[in-house]
Parts: structure tokens; C-alpha cells; sequence
């Protein structure tokens, strides 16, 4: 049974919501790998989505932007049903994603890479495109203004002519990042986004989602950095196994006794662990 944060829902009524997940189900064989999930998350807000390996987190993210089908429930963003939608037009609809496995074009540049991101949302035909146009070759010169920003706002310090494959792990994430923004989503999956950074680079990518979503961008994203989780989502949910566990403020959500034994075993070991918590940050036992 889901638990929510005491004496308040996590949606108050009247909420714009930005995407509205509503039952959501999926089995592969006879394993249910999403069972009647509900995710509400408003416009404007950075929500988490937590929960062990194999929790089904991936899975739900994969049907919201439409490379797995659902078989039962419905997903809506900004009021408009994508339940069936393929790719391309959910991300024609504002939604822009990250994966957990990192996917980069092989042989090209990081401003190639994220030039690309950018051709979901062009607008010049197919003619001009051939015929080199005028207006064609102002697209194109806009879109690589448009890619050397985003590269310098996400803090790639590669140089944009670098082979986007040969960087480090962790400025493939933010090249990553830039080119799902290229898109101009509304809203923004991210897949670990923090996967192979250290403490330093989380916590500038921790700020950027803050800043993404001061521009109005609704942030969704999966993360096991629990630090980063407190410190910078607003609202989390919680699964294992499939299902939904808990639901709210993080702190609150992390402290519930089934989300510890789902995350590190029997209670005494997650005692432990907690314990083993507030004594990094300085916090005493009692």
C-alpha cells in the first residue's frame, strides 16, 4: 500500500499538472514490472523517482516517452493523453529524455551531437533542406548559437569540435543533458543523471536542474544519489517490485521503514545504514 506524506497530498486540487500518470501497467512474460502506478507531478517541479534495481523506475520513464507500450492506464502531459503516442510526437509534445545507458552518435562532434537534438523541433521543409535555402542555412546556423549555449550552460569544458565519444564519462552525461534541452522539452526525464560523477559534479548538476526548472521545466528523473535526491527534488516516489511504495518529501519518504527495507534489506541493517547517515553529516544517534 502506498504511503503518502501525512495530513497533505503531494497534488493539491487545482494543480496544473505537467504529466499525469494514472494506473500505469506493465508485465514482460508473467512478471509485472509496472503494477497500477500513479505519478502526478505538477508543472514547475523537480520530482524523483526512487527505488532499488529492478524497482521498475526505467520502465515507467520508457512508456511516458513512448518506446514501451503500456498495457493498461494512461499518461497525459500537459493535458494531452500520449498513452499510445510513438516517440517523435511525445517529444513533439514537450518531453525530452536522458537514458541511463548512455546513447551518443558515433563520429560526432559534441555540437554535432546536440545540433541534433535540435532537429525534433526544426521547421524548415524538406526543399529548402536540399536547396540550401535562406532561410535553411539561418535554421542552421541558429540551432549551432542555440547547441554552443546549452553546451556551456550544462558546463562541458570539452571544446565543441571533440569527438563527443571520447570524453569523460561524466561530460558525456552533460552533453547528454544539452542535447535533450536542444529539443526544448517542457518537460525533462533524466535516466542517473549524476551515474560516474563525484560529489562536486552532482552538485553542479543538482544546480542546473534548479535552474532548469526556474525556466519553467518540469524535471522528472531517477537518481541513487540520495544526497543530491534531499537536497534538490521536491517531491519523490518511491517503488519496489513494480508497485508504488511511498510517495511525498523526500526526507519523510526515506525515513518510512518499508522504503529502508526495500532499499537495504531486513530493519536492522537499515537501522544501521541510517545510523551510518547522520553520522556523515554530522548529526547525533539521539
Amino acid at each position: 500500500m502506498t504511503q503518502l506524506l501525512p495530513d497533505r497530498d503531494t497534488v493539491e486540487p487545482g494543480t496544473e499538472l505537467a504529466v499525469d500518470i494514472v494506473g500505469l501497467t506493465k508485465a514482460f512474460g508473467g512478471l509485472r514490472a509496472v503494477d497500477d502506478v500513479t505519478i502526478r507531478v505538477p508543472r514547475g517541479r523537480i520530482h524523483g523517482i526512487l527505488g532499488p534495481n529492478g524497482a521498475g523506475k526505467t520502465t515507467v520513464l520508457n512508456m511516458v516517452s513512448g518506446f514501451i507500450q503500456a498495457d493498461a492506464g494512461r499518461i497525459e502531459v500537459f493535458g494531452a493523453d500520449v498513452t499510445r503516442m510513438q516517440p517523435f510526437r511525445i517529444a513533439r509534445q514537450g518531453v525530452g529524455r536522458t537514458y541511463q545507458n548512455i546513447r551518443l552518435f558515433p563520429g560526432l562532434t559534441v555540437l554535432e551531437t546536440v545540433v541534433a537534438g535540435a532537429y525534433m523541433q526544426r521547421s524548415s521543409t524538406i526543399a529548402g533542406a536540399i536547396l540550401f535555402s535562406p532561410g535553411e542555412r539561418r535554421e542552421r546556423r541558429e540551432m549551432r548559437e542555440r547547441a554552443t549555449e546549452l553546451l556551456d550552460k550544462v558546463g562541458v569544458r570539452a571544446g565543441s569540435s571533440a569527438l563527443a565519444e571520447t570524453l569523460s564519462y561524466g561530460d558525456q552525461r552533460r552533453v547528454e543533458i544539452a542535447r535533450a534541452l536542444a529539443t526544448n522539452p517542457r518537460v525533462l526525464l533524466l535516466d542517473e543523471p549524476t551515474a560516474g560523477m563525484n560529489d562536486a559534479e552532482s552538485e553542479e548538476v543538482g544546480r542546473l536542474l534548479l535552474d532548469l526548472r526556474d525556466l519553467g521545466l518540469t524535471l522528472i528523473l531517477i537518481e541513487h544519489n540520495m544526497r543530491l535526491v534531499e537536497e534538490f527534488c521536491e517531491s519523490v516516489s518511491v517503488m519496489n517490485s513494480g508497485a508504488l511504495l511511498a510517495e511525498g518529501a523526500p526526507t519523510w519518504c526515506l525515513e518510512q521503514d518499508d522504503v529502508k527495507e526495500a532499499y537495504f534489506g531486513k530493519r536492522s541493517d537499515a537501522a544501521r545504514i541510517a545510523t551510518l547517515r547522520r553520522a556523515r553529516r554530522g548529526e547525533s544517534g539521539t
